[in-house]
């Protein structure tokens, strides 16, 4: 069984990036996420007007002939209709209010876990920085090896395969 512990860092140990960039990023996602309820609830509360309208003009036909009854179905069905969407105008306005809370509440959150973090965030900074310059002197190490090989191979002289181990005294543990 795999443990969240030997999976989350990952390559190059970006775990902990992953987490703050989330947590930073927050405000402006619940900042979208109200901004498109809002616009959703105009479009809601603009449907509904024009429901009402549309009533308004069912009621303000003819009463009389074979199409009376009909009339009087559109006008319900279009009250109706219009009372449904001024109602969820009503809860999307709740929803902005609420989404709109909860993005104060990660306001206070982020600038508390911002302090805890902090201590943190230097060390895993500094185990990347530490991790790259490994790899980069690891690079190194290698290419350096490949030319004291390729001095060997190609028979130099003892002067210029001990330069090249004065110039890399690991090279020399080999």
């Amino acid at each position: 069984m795999s443990c969240f512990r030997e999976n989350f860092w990952g390559e190059r140990n970006a775990g902990f990036d992953v987490l703050y960039h989330n947590m930073k990023h927050g405000q402006i996602s619940t900042k979208e996420l109200a901004e498109f309820v809002r616009e959703r609830a105009a479009v809601e509360d603009s449907y509904s007007k024009s429901m009402s309208k549309l009533s308004k003009m069912a009621s303000s036909s003819s009463q009389l002939g074979t199409f009376a009854p009909m009339w009087e179905v559109f006008r319900v069905s279009s009250d109706k209709l219009a009372l449904c969407h001024l109602e969820l105008t009503r809860k999307l306005s709740d929803l902005i209010r609420e989404i709109n809370k909860y993005g104060d509440e990660q306001v206070k959150v982020h600038r508390k876990t911002k302090e805890e973090v902090t201590g943190t965030l230097e060390a895993v900074q500094s185990m990347q920085v530490s991790s790259s310059h490994m790899h980069k002197a690891r690079e190194s190490y290698l290419s350096r090896c490949v030319e004291l090989e390729r001095l060997h191979k190609e028979g130099a002289n003892q002067k210029e395969v001990e330069k090249c181990k004065f110039l890399y005294p690991l090279l020399t543990l080999r």
